[in-house]
């Protein structure tokens, strides 16, 4: 047996509470490396005697099954509920005749079953100490079954038309105006309801000089450029009226240098009473030049006096632990959850911001609106934020990372499986039930470049999206075929004419979303892979039974698995489809089919 190979820990993405009476335990193993395993576990305090008077501890003893296995390991999972909330446990192992114990300090040979556990001894068991409900994710049910929409509202639509930049100019540059606002999101409503959307995203809309906004100016004002105040709760209004959630953009880890706050400190030194509101190293602050409208320039390469986003003075970064500042960030995630009833705020650089103030935002979010939603922009595994008590959710690059280089063609086939795979594995079944899962943002390439501009392999991406557990999120103009590269070129302007529109993948779009709602096993944890020189899993789900085969390259011949042979139905055409031995599969093609009876 492979020890080294041996890994669990106790309250971690291993071991943890899936709601008020359940628990899910994984087991990692070396692959192929055992013939069998079981989990014996108990109350602590739960010990009874036998007819001799020798103590004995009151536990059960449960198969695990394997439920996932990449090239190096295998997961074996179980779920349990501790009728008392508390439960010790640890592994029974059976490899090659012979049996372990592998609970929390070591490996050990098991000579005599009733040496498993010593009189009142367990101090080698892992340890759940208690279920307790405080603890557990309270994320809102509506967020899993969201389909969300990003905006980026200088881009979206112009109700006002308002004379400047031509809508559509090519190329886009960084802090160009287009003109849209927020009447013109009011005025596509209609046409995101119409493609199955349940939720908005909005890149900042607060007062800022930039065309992003991610330099916040004043954090209780809708800048001007959208409009007003006013329009934004009209827009809340309309939207919640159309069963739409609308969820803002939060930048709570740096302001603008033009907030007042900071301007101060510019101005006064150290006289400021805002001083400890950012991370100052040395006054003066401003050791960098300024252009004639006083604002930074000119300042890479020299060392700055005070912490910024990245190595940028134009974003100060905030002390959460300041009263000040953490009254003033707290007092604007309650005002616009009571004041405009939005449902959700996304975290800029969530991971970049103490955990101690996450912990405070989702108390306050929670306190103004028992089902708010608070997303962070982790970009790596987040399992430290995702405990319960800061985050809900991630936007969920974990996953966006091997779809995009599969459909590259930078990994191969089984290196997609086993990243998926590891991430399945490793992440809490009900941390990825609200996932916020994406092929593309205002932080990333267009999609439809990504893949060479081939709609046949954006294709393939929403597929994998749209099938995963979580919430997809489309990017603005994604589901109409706007392409483009890194920022600022992925955020030129939505296309409105239907000519500059690719119908095609809208329609494409919308079925997903009409699948998606109609078959509960699009949302299925978990990618059940079958053997063969293609990808081709399946997803079960409340008795709905789906096979998808998806070709990512060259015209192919593919050897069926005969677990996969039967009649199916098509879910984009419905029509039935026969399935024994092979098939053929054009470049790029997928086949989304549902199992009959």
């Amino acid at each position: 047996m492979n020890k080294l190979a041996l890994w669990h820990n106790a309250k971690s993405e291993f071991s943890y509470a899936y709601d008020q009476e359940t628990l899910h335990i994984t087991l990692r193993t070396a692959k192929n490396d055992l013939d069998r395993v079981q989990i014996i576990y108990g109350d602590p305090f739960s010990w009874g005697g036998d007819q001799f008077g020798k103590p004995f501890w009151k536990h059960e003893v449960l198969e695990m099954k394997c439920r996932y296995q990449s090239d190096d390991f295998d997961f074996y999972f179980i779920e349990i509920k501790p009728p008392y909330l508390r439960t010790k446990y640890a592994f029974i192992l059976e490899s090659e005749s012979s049996r372990y114990v592998y609970g929390s300090k070591r490996v050990r040979l098991i000579t005599d079953e009733s040496k498993l556990y010593e009189k009142f001894d367990l101090s080698e068991y892992y340890n759940f100490p208690y279920l307790n409900h405080e603890d557990l994710h309270h994320t809102p049910d509506w967020v899993k079954n969201t389909v969300w929409y990003q905006i980026f509202p200088d881009r979206f639509n112009s109700f006002h038309k308002k004379s400047g930049l031509k809508w559509g100019k090519l190329p886009v540059n960084n802090h160009e105006l287009y003109g849209g606002d927020l009447k013109g999101v009011i005025e596509k409503l209609p046409y995101l309801n119409d493609l199955g959307v349940t939720g908005i995203y909005f890149t900042p809309i607060f007062l800022a000089p930039t065309a992003h906004k991610y330099d916040t100016a004043d954090y209780f004002l809708i800048d001007p450029q959208f409009g007003t105040n006013e329009d934004f709760g009209l827009l809340v209004k309309k939207a919640h009226e159309l069963g739409i959630k609308v969820m803002l953009d939060g930048v709570f880890n740096h302001s603008g240098f033009d907030h007042p706050f900071f301007q101060d400190v510019v101005k006064n030194g150290e006289n400021s009473i805002y001083k400890d509101c950012f991370f100052i190293d040395k006054f003066p602050v401003i050791n960098f030049p300024l252009n004639s409208q006083g604002k930074p320039t000119n300042y890479y390469g020299i060392e700055l006096n005070l912490k910024t986003f990245a190595f940028t003075p134009h974003m100060p970064k905030w002390n959460t632990s300041n009263p000040i500042a953490e009254k003033h960030l707290l007092d604007c995630i309650q005002f616009w959850i009571n004041e405009y009833d939005i449902d959700g705020w996304r975290l800029d650089v969530s991971n970049e911001i103490s955990h101690d103030f996450l912990r405070q935002i989702k108390k306050v979010s929670r306190q103004a609106k028992k089902d708010t939603f608070i997303l962070g922009e982790n970009w790596d595994s987040s399992y430290p934020w995702l405990h319960g008590d800061q985050l809900d959710s991630v936007m969920n690059y974990d996953l966006s990372y091997p779809i995009w280089k599969y459909l590259e063609h930078q990994i191969d086939l089984n290196t997609f499986k086993n990243v998926v795979t590891t991430y399945l594995a490793t992440t809490p079944k009900n941390v990825m039930e609200n996932m916020f899962n994406l092929v593309g943002s205002h932080d990333t390439i267009r999609i439809k470049r990504r893949l060479s501009d081939d709609s046949r392999r954006v294709k393939l991406s929403y597929l994998l999206m749209f099938l995963s557990a979580g919430a997809p999120n489309i990017y603005y103009g994604d589901e109409i075929g706007i392409t483009g590269e890194h920022d600022p070129d992925n955020r030129r302007c939505m296309l409105w004419n239907k000519k500059d529109q690719d119908i095609d993948f809208f329609d494409f779009t919308k079925k997903l979303i009409e699948l998606r709602n109609i078959h509960p096993s699009f949302s299925d944890y978990d990618y059940h892979f079958i053997e063969s020189n293609i990808l081709i899993f399946t997803k079960h789900k409340e008795n709905d039974h789906i096979l998808v085969i998806i070709n990512n390259g060259k015209e192919t011949k593919v050897n069926l698995d005969s677990s996969i042979f039967g009649t199916y139905t098509d879910l984009f055409t419905n029509k039935k489809v026969e399935l024994h031995d092979t098939i053929n599969l054009e470049e790029y093609q997928f086949l989304l089919l549902q199992k009959e009876d």
